[in-house]
């Protein structure tokens, strides 16, 4: 049967998991990430979205530094992606069905840990795209219940330096295990453009979180440099500031692009979804550099 899945209904069929083996390894998933962890009389949840790309690691980094013993529970679908057992030989062999048929299951373990994590009142942090704004809407409805402060932080950072960074953490995947997980360009634009900027501005317009703040990306990944928040008010709301910052990115991308990507996509272009997305980022750089000049003329 294998050898003949000829679409992503026959992939889900395939590899679908019973209910033990989702509950047994949901379990493991569990035990992992609480490992070490401590309830919280007043806890914290911190949500960060941003498109891929954009370096949303950093941003955990920096959370977690902020939280005494490391007191923080990381939680990010695509973590757990792997988790299923055939993960590994899905990503090979179908690698077009790999995200969709491992997310069947991971997304349910996400579920279960943040349900899990919000009810025992732990410190948590949620790593998404923010794109749909019912599944944050769910999440702090129970997480009023049990007394959280809730702290929304976007990343702002130029397509074009997204773009590479996709490009190459899927090549740093295909040298360190053969295979990688390459975002298109068509799903990264999904959460780019107005999805994720709409879902920033419920939390700013509302109630749902007690503070907003957008981040640019620092030297060090893991120290990301705040534009906007409850002590920075430059720009008048939260969506400004992404959109001010990642074009105070352009001259990083352009400067990377040139002086590091340009050379090392010489040996690149493995896959066909590969060297379509290379070629965007060519044409976005000729764009960026000629709105750069535009803006210093």
């Amino acid at each position: 049967m294998e050898d003949r899945i000829k679409s992503l209904e026959e992939a889900f069929e395939y590899y679908k998991l019973t209910q033990e083996e989702h509950e047994q390894i949901g379990k493991h998933i569990n035990e992992i990430m609480m490992f070490g962890k401590k309830p919280e009389e007043n806890p914290i949840a911190v949500i960060d979205i941003a498109p891929p790309g954009s370096g949303k690691t950093g941003l955990n980094g920096y959370a977690l530094k902020q939280f005494p013993n490391g007191n923080l529970i990381i939680v990010n679908n695509d973590e757990f992606k792997p988790f299923h057992p055939k993960a590994d030989e899905i990503a090979q062999k179908y690698p077009e069905y790999y995200i969709k048929v491992t997310n069947e299951e991971s997304k349910r373990w996400t579920d279960e840990l943040v349900d899990t994590a919000i009810e025992g009142k732990y410190n948590l942090l949620y790593e998404g795209t923010g794109r749909k704004i019912t599944i944050f809407q769910r999440m702090i409805e129970q997480m009023r219940k049990q007394g959280y402060k809730i702290i929304v932080r976007a990343m702002a950072v130029n397509e074009l330096n997204c773009l590479m960074s996709i490009v190459e953490r899927y090549e740093g995947q295909v040298a360190e295990k053969g295979w990688g997980r390459l975002v298109s360009a068509k799903t990264f634009y999904k959460a780019y453009d107005e999805e994720m900027l709409n879902t920033l501005n419920t939390f700013e317009a509302t109630d749902l979180a007690e503070v907003v703040e957008v981040y640019v990306r620092g030297d060090n990944p893991a120290e990301p440099i705040r534009i906007y928040g409850d002590k920075s008010r430059e720009y008048k709301d939260a969506r400004t500031a992404v959109v001010e910052g990642r074009n105070q990115d352009r001259r990083r991308a352009i400067q990377y692009y040139e002086q590091v990507f340009s050379k090392a996509m010489k040996n690149y272009r493995n896959t066909e979804e590969e060297q379509e997305l290379i070629e965007k980022i060519e044409g976005l750089y000729r764009e960026t550099k000629e709105i750069d000049e535009r803006v210093e003329r």
